[in-house]
């Protein structure tokens, strides 16, 4: 044997690739599932913190709802219920719902500004839905005049 044979075990064993055994197939196996496992998890806590989120952005807002509802209630007459007062204003409601939520939890806000951006926002839906409704009405009275000029009346049919 000697030296040479030494310094070739030498260099066979730099080289030499271990063998693949069932147990590192196994392990590969595992630590694949892991791996998924942990994005799964990842994504499913995400999606959990957005829910517990929502909710509480939700309980706040009708909080906010109805201090608002026995606020106006106490101040004068109320034409609506309670639950009509509060589908009435739920998007107000969820607006400071979400501002309140971002107070308690540290995050930026600027409750002046955000309120008058919202306010903005509300009066623009505002004017496309009365826009919206009253070139539905115009159809409408449009329809009403061409029966009248055609002579029919829409009670005949």
């Amino acid at each position: 044997k000697g030296p040479k044979a030494y310094a070739q075990a030498i260099e066979d064993y730099k080289v030499r690739v271990p063998a693949v055994t069932p147990h590192d197939e196994w392990l590969l196996q595992k630590q694949k599932e892991l791996d998924e496992s942990a994005a799964e998890r990842k994504e499913r806590m995400k999606q959990e913190y957005e829910e517990k989120k929502q909710d509480e952005i939700e309980e706040i807002a009708t909080e906010w709802a109805k201090r608002e509802y026995f606020r106006k209630a106490t101040s004068g007459d109320m034409p609506y219920s309670e639950e009509e007062y509060i589908k009435s204003v739920w998007e107000r409601a969820l607006f400071e719902g979400d501002l309140k939520y971002r107070m308690l939890h540290g995050q930026e806000t600027d409750e002046r500004k955000e309120l008058a951006e919202f306010k903005m926002k509300q009066e623009k839906k505002k004017a496309l839905m009365l826009e919206r409704a009253q070139a539905s009405l115009d159809e409408i009275l449009d329809e009403e005049d061409d029966l009248v000029k055609s002579g029919k009346d829409s009670d005949d049919e």
